[in-house]
C-alpha cells in the first residue's frame, strides 16, 4: 500500500461516508423538507451539503493527491454557490433550476472518476 493509499479517505468506508455519505443523504432528504421547513433553510442545507463535500474533496487531494479531488472539490464548491444562486433567484433557470444544478453538479462531480483509469488514481 503507498502513502498515497494510506492516507486516501475516498477509499475508507467510515470517512467517505462522513465526508459524501451523509451529505448525499442530506441533499436526498431535501426532497421531504418542503411543505415542513422553509425554503431559504432547504437551500441552505442544498448549498451547505455540497460545500461540506467539495471541501472534503479538497482536503483528500491535498492529504493523498487523488486524481478526481482535484476535479470534484472545485465542481461541489462551484455547485454550492450555484445552489445560493438560483434557489434565492438571482440567477433564473426556471421553475425546475434548482433540481437541475443538484443533477448537474452531482453528474459532473461522478464523471471525474473517469479521468482515473485514463491517467492513473493519483497524481505523481
Amino acid at each position: 500500500m503507498t502513502d498515497n493509499q494510506k492516507h486516501d479517505q475516498a477509499a475508507r468506508p467510515l470517512p467517505f461516508l462522513l465526508a459524501w455519505g451523509l451529505p448525499i443523504l442530506l441533499l436526498i432528504s431535501t426532497n421531504f423538507m418542503p411543505g415542513l421547513v422553509p425554503l431559504p433553510v432547504i437551500i441552505g442545507l442544498m448549498s451547505g451539503a455540497f460545500l461540506w463535500m467539495g471541501l472534503a474533496c479538497v482536503l483528500n487531494a491535498r492529504r493523498c493527491r487523488r486524481r478526481h479531488c482535484y476535479y470534484s472539490g472545485p465542481i461541489f464548491i462551484l455547485g454550492a454557490i450555484a445552489v445560493l444562486l438560483v434557489g434565492f433567484q438571482i440567477i433564473d433557470l426556471g421553475r425546475d433550476g434548482l433540481i437541475m444544478v443538484v443533477y448537474v453538479t452531482l453528474t459532473l462531480a461522478l464523471l471525474t472518476y473517469l479521468s482515473e483509469p485514463v491517467f492513473g488514481k493519483y497524481v505523481d
